[in-house]
């Protein structure tokens, strides 16, 4: 059963990985360049990948990355060759046999790699928002459901008067900061877990409210912060239903789950709360012990 469960999670982490590589290289490419940061960013991430999986692709990849900043200078000629090389890369992947581009789940990891690769540099262009805009406009299942419908009606009110403000593109930088868990102003890569739909001005009442928890909790075990809420009076629900006041999300991610249970939570709120106005609240780990004695 263990062996299974292995091979199960390593094939979901296998396809997470390359259909976020796909793309975080889309993301860096956006613009037409290749900038210092970004290439920083891919290596980082490509190390991190290289410690989930085996691969030949990401490993080479990752080699040529960390040669490139070996001598703390990356030349136009550098920058150059890499660019063909993550368009080599984005074709191999394609050709790998057995990988799934092409499910719901698929779709969710690819977009979490774009706006990863977006914001790689720590500052979004009008090409790069332009780029998203595109994007989101051509995939029809995503921009009407979370997490695509919050940022592609996001991006369209940015657009709507044909201008971008820095503000604008600001307030956009973070969605994406907030969607992936890639808080590089943190030094974090990719790690925690997502706060795009989390209503950050709740007030957080433990007596007789009922919460689900869901995600990764930084304070431990799922278990552990539940006791600690009935402990204060409140109720816990393995699920969410229309009876909950509450959805908790864990401060981390996982490499196992973060678009499969954890997600279809987060929709399932978002539905309730927004489509059929139930009284029900999302908040985040931070919260949620905010409000803890």
């Amino acid at each position: 059963m263990e062996d299974k469960l292995y091979v199960f999670n390593y094939t979901q982490n296998r396809n997470k990985l390359f259909a976020n590589l796909i793309s975080i290289i889309d993301g860096i490419l956006a613009d037409g360049h290749v900038r210092d940061e970004e290439v920083l960013y891919l290596d980082t991430w490509l190390l991190e990948a290289n410690q989930t999986i085996r691969n030949g692709v990401i490993k080479s990849l990752s080699a040529r990355v960390s040669q490139i900043l070996a001598d703390g200078v990356v030349t136009d000629d550098e920058r150059k060759e890499l660019k063909q090389q993550l368009n080599d890369i984005q074709r191999e992947i394609l050709d790998i046999p057995g990988v799934d581009f092409f499910s719901t789940e698929s779709d969710l990891h690819l977009l979490s790699g774009l706006c990863k690769g977006l914001i790689s540099d720590k500052s979004l262009s009008e090409e790069e928002i332009r780029y998203l805009d595109w994007w989101l406009t051509q995939n029809g299942a995503l921009k009407n459901n979370y997490p695509g419908k919050n940022l592609y009606v996001l991006v369209k009110d940015i657009l709507s008067d044909g201008k971008i403000t820095p503000a604008e593109s600001e307030m956009l930088h973070k969605a994406l900061v907030d969607f992936t868990g890639c808080d590089l102003e943190s030094g974090v890569v990719d790690g925690l877990s997502t706060k795009l739909p989390v209503d950050s001005d709740t007030m957080v009442v433990l007596e007789g409210s009922t919460f689900c928890l869901t995600g990764v909790f930084l304070a431990g075990k799922r278990s552990h912060v539940e006791d600690m809420v009935t402990k204060n009076g409140g109720l816990i629900s393995g699920n969410v239903t229309k009876k909950i006041n509450y959805l908790v999300i864990g401060t981390l991610s996982s490499r196992d789950w973060k678009f499969s249970s954890h997600g279809r939570k987060i929709e399932k709120a978002i539905a309730y709360r927004d489509d059929e106005g139930v009284e029900l609240e999302i908040i985040s780990e931070e919260m949620l012990f905010s409000a803890l004695p």
